[in-house]
């Protein structure tokens, strides 16, 4: 399956949907969205349309979450569920670690964490926003915490470049948006193209895929 987010919407979310897009076949059985949003939304991939059984944990009552709980300490069993979502969360709480750790706490053996992170992004509070952790940070974290790990960057300088560019075309002072998703469909062109080790070291963020 294909992301169908539009780039004029978000480039960090074109790349969130693209990543669980290309994940959706390992999402199955019991699974439990952390932080996600049973309303409210956002981009295109939506886990609902999966037909799996999705229980959405949050701390924000607007977004109805089937439970009302912090990340790190969640209300439901030990092994008792096979997926565990993390979707733009773990820049948003103080021990990352800690909520990985609950997450491997309610998965069953051989269950999963599918989780995305920004890296080269704006602060956006949501209610508070903690911190950027790099590719070996997410490594050392898996092996502290007893999960195999796959993590894959998202995009490289050129794509950094294009969100740039979307959050300076948002700005109300810009008057030219018209050449906005031009310029951004150059980059992201680019962006796929390149091999370069300098410009593939800068990312938007990164996928994660830690398994138990």
């Amino acid at each position: 399956m294909k992301g169908r987010t539009s780039i004029s919407t978000s480039v960090r979310r074109y790349f969130i949907d693209e990543f669980f897009f290309s994940k959706s076949s390992l999402i199955k059985g019991k699974v439990v969205d952390i932080g996600g949003k049973k309303k409210n939304k956002r981009g295109s991939f939506d886990i609902d349309k999966l037909g799996v059984e999705v229980i959405y944990v949050n701390i924000e009552k607007r977004d109805e979450p089937d439970i009302l709980a912090d990340a790190a300490t969640i209300p439901l069993p030990d092994n008792s569920y096979d997926v565990a979502i993390a979707a733009e969360l773990l820049e948003h709480v103080p021990d990352p670690l800690k909520v990985l750790k609950e997450a491997r706490r309610l998965l069953r053996p051989g269950g999963i964490v599918l989780a995305t992170v920004p890296f080269m992004y704006p602060l956006h509070a949501d209610p508070f926003d903690f911190g950027r952790y790099t590719d070996h940070f997410w490594k050392k974290a898996a092996q502290d915490l007893d999960f195999k790990i796959e993590i894959e960057s998202q995009g490289t300088i050129f794509a950094v470049m294009a969100l740039m560019i979307q959050h300076i075309f948002l700005a109300k002072e810009v008057s030219w948006r018209p050449i906005q998703i031009p310029l951004i469909k150059i980059l992201l062109w680019l962006d796929k193209k390149t091999t370069n080790k300098t410009l593939r070291a800068w990312t938007t963020g990164y996928g994660i895929v830690l398994k138990k």
